[in-house]
């Protein structure tokens, strides 16, 4: 029996990149709202004070904004952590930045530099971030600088949870900036003994899959993912792993060489893949490095434009546009991929290097370290 797969009624008279547009701007807005609303940032400033006044130290990442106030306000010490180098970044090693990266392609095509977006980059986010403005003036605290930047940095430690072969040491980063090396974390809340037999019984009963892992908001909004993906596969004879939302497996008709799963951790999921399609979340991409796996990252948001030109600039894989995730372009980059010299040595260099990182240790004896100069 052949498998079909129902495409998804919010793609059916759209095209993919117009439909990624549309979800992905809707999306954007939303998060911003939420976020960056003044009231919400003054609601979670009035919860974290009394909690940052009862402590000694506090960490908080990227999407705490409120918790570099509150230890400026409270006179307590912050450290700042972030997952991905977006969040610190480096005129020394320009970003790609979300929702401009198409302008950063064409910018690359003509020879111009990535720097000149960084700039850009900065005043977006303060006119965005005007509240925040207000309440330092308000308490009568001088703000650092950008709010987003500066602003969220800590003055003794910032922790970049990643492996500094992915983020290498900048001349400017801010003071006390740490790669840390990846914090392997294998969460036990996900998927169950039944799913892992299965996914281990598919894996092993032929040659090894690619498994399509869909990242962001395309998990719940996958577009023409999940089709494409199917086509891929099936037209170039692989076997394949589909790690979809439970609501979209009645999409698909049972196959032979295809198994689709719910969530599972990367963990025991990437190890018996022969390669990864993913969004280039900065876990996926990990994970599916350590395992010496490459991977076709397909970016879509946030972070992932300049995870993906990381993964590709040392070798772990290569980039396809959202817009052109077609079956046949997909099999293509593909083969592409598996007969990469390349991506074949840089995946061999890095998989041992990655797994011997342990990011908590080194996280920890940073955070001791400075518990001990206060104390001290």
């Amino acid at each position: 029996m052949g498998m079909r797969l129902e495409p998804l009624p919010q793609a059916r008279h759209m095209p993919i990149e117009q439909h990624q547009n549309r979800a992905h701007s809707q999306s954007l807005g939303m998060r911003l709202r939420s976020t960056l609303a003044p009231r919400q940032f003054e609601a979670e400033l009035d919860a974290l004070l009394p909690l940052v006044q009862q402590s000694d130290l506090v960490i908080g990442n990227q999407l705490a904004y409120a918790g570099a106030l509150a230890c400026r306000v409270a006179g307590r010490r912050w450290v700042f952590s972030a997952a991905s180098p977006l969040v610190i970044p480096s005129r020394h090693d320009a970003p790609f930045w979300p929702y401009l990266y198409p302008w950063q392609q064409r910018a690359a095509r003509l020879g111009l530099s990535q720097r000149m977006f960084l700039p850009l980059a900065r005043l977006a986010t303060r006119v965005l971030m005007q509240s925040q403005v207000r309440l330092y003036r308000r308490f009568g605290i001088p703000l650092p600088g950008h709010p987003r930047f500066e602003g969220m940095y800590s003055t003794a430690l910032n922790l970049l949870m990643t492996s500094p072969e992915l983020a290498p040491t900048q001349s400017d980063w801010p003071q006390g900036a740490l790669a840390t090396g990846f914090a392997w974390f294998d969460p036990p809340f996900l998927g169950g003994d039944d799913q892992e037999q299965a996914i281990v019984a598919f894996a092993t009963a032929g040659p090894r899959p690619i498994v399509f892992a869909p990242g962001g908001s395309t998990r719940g909004d996958p577009g023409t993912f999940f089709e494409q993906s199917v086509t891929a596969a099936r037209s170039s004879g692989r076997r394949a792993i589909i790690v979809a939302a439970k609501k979209f497996h009645g999409q698909f008709a049972p196959h032979a060489d295809i198994l689709v799963t719910g969530y599972f951790p990367y963990a025991r999921l990437f190890r018996h893949a022969a390669l990864v399609v993913h969004s280039g979340g900065i876990g996926a991409l990990g994970w599916a490095a350590r395992f010496g796996v490459p991977s076709l990252l397909v970016p879509s948001e946030w972070d992932q434009f300049d995870n993906a030109r990381r993964a590709e600039c040392i070798g772990l894989g290569r980039v396809l546009d959202i817009g052109n995730y077609t079956g046949a372009n997909i099999a293509a980059a593909i083969r592409t991929i598996e007969g990469d010299d390349r991506i074949a040595k840089g995946l061999s260099r890095i998989a041992p290097i990655l797994n011997a990182e342990d990011g908590a240790r080194v996280a920890c004896d940073a955070i001791e370290g400075l518990l001990e100069q206060s104390a001290a």
